[in-house]
């Protein structure tokens, strides 16, 4: 009689890990990044090495199959948060505020200037600012459009105010 193994298929770049003890881990594997090196998951994010069952004090889980499940609620988690994320840099609340912001830009940077949004995980920022002697590019980061854009015009008018008094 030949015994058959079933595989399940598991999110990519995630693994299960055994320990000599018979316990169970989800894992990380980066086999592009750091050839053979596996990480256990644990949380959502976060991401450890995974060490011998001698050395951790964690139960870890007890069959394979809840591995399994740990793995597949690891990458629901990580991917919904992502989604979240991108949801959320997508999404402007102020567009009003933002409009009179960004006029406010314009005028502080010397009138013939645009401001560069990227929307991804994140939102990022940049303009161009002109003083009689160079040209600085003044940049900001944030979660929402709203808070990159808020972030940016106060660097701006900080800058103008520098070049006001210096």
């Amino acid at each position: 009689m030949d015994k058959t193994i079933k595989q399940e298929s598991l999110p990519e770049g995630i693994a299960l890990v055994e320990t000599t003890d018979g316990r169970w881990f989800p894992a990380c594997a980066l086999f592009s990044e750091i050839p053979f090196r596996v990480y256990r998951v644990e949380g959502s994010p976060l991401i450890h090495l995974a060490l011998d069952s001698l050395h951790e004090r964690v139960p870890g889980y007890t069959c394979r199959e809840e591995a399994i499940e740990a793995c597949y609620a690891w990458s629901e988690t990580f991917e919904l948060t992502q989604d979240w994320q991108w949801l959320v840099a997508q999404t402007e609340l102020y567009p009003e505020r933002n409009a009179w912001y960004l006029d406010e830009i314009v005028q502080l940077t010397g009138g013939d200037v645009t401001t560069h949004l990227h929307c991804g995980i994140s939102v990022q920022a940049m303009v161009p600012a002109r003083s009689i002697d160079s040209i600085e590019v003044i940049t900001a980061t944030g979660d929402t459009p709203d808070e990159t854009i808020e972030t940016l015009y106060q660097r701006v008018y900080a800058w103008h105010c520098q070049l006001e008094t210096g």
